[in-house]
Formats: structure tokens, sequence, C-alpha cells
């Protein structure tokens, strides 16, 4: 029983000091000394009991006095201070949450800008990338025409020393006397003439030709005029191979080297910058020999647009 008690006393004791401990020091002494007299003497527990409840009541006493007390220390402005602080402290909160959500929002543009940007840059990449697939593909056509047009040129010449032996073949055996004192055939001169031109010894290629030109054999009339005037273009007398690839259109209009002659007659003239007779003269080997070889079809048709040509 005095254990009850004495516990039941030291809970009040201790309540009473944490609420007034600032300004009731003294009762801090009346506790220590009741928590002395519980331990150290047997109470009488109805005196015990009527202590408590006299403690309970100054407690209530004191509690009450120490809030009028607090209240009557408050300043006047004191509430108000702190209400407008307190106001401030919202109006701050409500402020820094709108700043927030502007960010939020710029940072949601900012994201959906990049994302834009990265759409177009994708594009423009996927388009480079398709420029760059073209421009492969058109330099490999540019190589293949290239291979062709070089294959073409080898066939051509091919068929033109083709058309040398055969036109050799089909040479008629002429008086050896009439060679200008030499042993040499027609035949031979022909194919001596051909062999020089391509050694570049043009004078000798050019003596030869005019040699078979004075004895006027009618099988290869055609291809003898041709070759002359090959020799001046070669020689760079552009003058003098006009006139003889002029000779060659003029008495054999029909025969297989008619287109040939052409181009070297425009060429001739394009090389003296008299262009407009240039681009008469392929003009009119398009016309007349539409079905040409197609490397002479295809020269003719660029040095028209070398030329810028006007189209009639």
């Amino acid at each position: 029983m005095n254990n009850f008690f004495f516990l039941k006393g030291c809970n009040l004791y201790a309540t009473l000091f944490t609420l007034i401990f600032k300004k009731t020091n003294y009762l801090l002494i009346l506790f220590i000394i009741n928590l002395n007299l519980l331990n150290s003497q047997e109470l009488d527990s109805n005196d015990f009991l009527d202590r408590l409840d006299r403690l309970e009541r100054n407690i209530l006493d004191l509690q009450k006095g120490k809030l009028v007390d607090f209240e009557n220390n408050l300043t006047s402005g004191y509430i108000s201070r702190n209400e407008s602080r307190l106001d401030q402290i919202e109006t701050d909160s409500k402020s820094n949450f709108g700043k927030n959500e502007e960010l939020e929002n710029k940072i949601m543009n900012l994201e959906e800008k990049l994302n834009i940007i990265n759409t177009d840059l994708d594009l423009r990449f996927s388009d480079i990338e398709s420029k760059i697939d073209n421009l492969i593909n058109s330099m490999s056509e540019v190589s293949v025409e290239k291979i062709n047009e070089q294959e073409d040129q080898d066939l051509n010449k091919n068929l033109e020393n083709q058309n040398l032996v055969s036109e050799e073949k089909n040479i008629s055996t002429i008086d050896q006397n009439k060679l200008y004192e030499s042993n040499k055939s027609p035949k031979e001169k022909y194919s001596n003439a051909i062999d020089l031109l391509w050694r570049n010894k043009y004078d000798e290629a050019l003596k030869e030709l005019k040699n078979l030109k004075l004895l006027n054999p009618i099988d290869l009339m055609p291809n003898i005029q041709y070759w002359l005037g090959e020799v001046y273009y070669a020689k760079k007398d552009f003058n003098q191979a006009i006139i003889e690839f002029g000779e060659g259109l003029k008495k054999f209009p029909d025969s297989i080297k008619g287109p040939d002659n052409m181009l070297k007659l425009g060429l001739s003239f394009s090389n003296l910058s008299k262009n407009k007779e240039a681009c008469n003269v392929f003009l009119e080997l398009l016309s007349k020999y539409p079905n040409g070889a197609p490397n002479v079809i295809d020269r003719a048709n660029k040095e028209r647009e070398k030329l810028n040509c006007i189209e009639e």
C-alpha cells in the first residue's frame, strides 16, 4: 500500500516539476523533502491522500496563473506581427509553387523542342545518306558508261581494222610501173600509210596517201580521202582538214566514212572557233545519219551541248 502511494506521489511531483520548473524552483525542495519522508517513514493513507489533493489543486492554480501571466506579457502587436509573418510565408510558398510550375513548363517545352530537333536531325541525316547513296550510284553509272564508251571505241577500232583488212583483200592488182617507180601495191601502200599515221609519222603518211589518191583506186578512195583529212587534223592544220573532209563528203556522201567525215568536219570548225558552222555541221550529221555509229552520234550531241548550239 505504501509503495502504491509512493509511486503516485512520485508521478504528481514529477508533473509538478515539469510544468512549473522555471517559476517555482522552491517546489523542487518540497518535492525532494516529501520523497525522503515517503521513503523514511510510514504515513497514514488518509493524510497522504489529503496532501496529494492539495498538491493537485496547487498545480491547477499554478497552471492557470501561468497562462494568465503569459497572456498579460504579450504585447499588443505580437499576434498581428505573427499573423503577418504567417501570411508572408504563405505568400512566398504560393509564389515558389508558381515558379516551380513555370520551371516545369519550361522544362517540358525544352523537351518538346529537343524532340523536334532530334526528329529534324534524323530526317536530315536520312536525306544526306540518301544523297550519298545516289551519288555513289551515279558515280558507278558514270564509270560503267565510261567503260562502255571505251569498249565501243575499241570495238570501232577493231571494226575499222577489219574493214581495212577486208578492203585490202578487195584491192585489185595495179600496174606496178604506175606506182612512182615503187614495187608496192596500193594495198601495201594503203596499209603502210595507216601504219605511219598511227605511229605519228604524219608527213610520211601524208605523202603515201597523196600518192594513192593520184592512183585513184576506186574501192579505196573514200577511205583515202578520209585519212587525208585525219592527217591534217592530227597536224592541227584545221583549215586544210576542212577542205579534205568537205571533199570526202561531196564526193562520197554515202560511203561508210560519211558520218566520220562530217563529225571531224564539225570538230575542225569548232577548233577554229567557228561555232556557228560547227553547230550546222553537227545538226546535219544527226539529221542525215540518225543511225550512225553510237560513238559518232554521242560525240556530236556532246559537242552541240558544249557549244550551246540552238535547237532548230
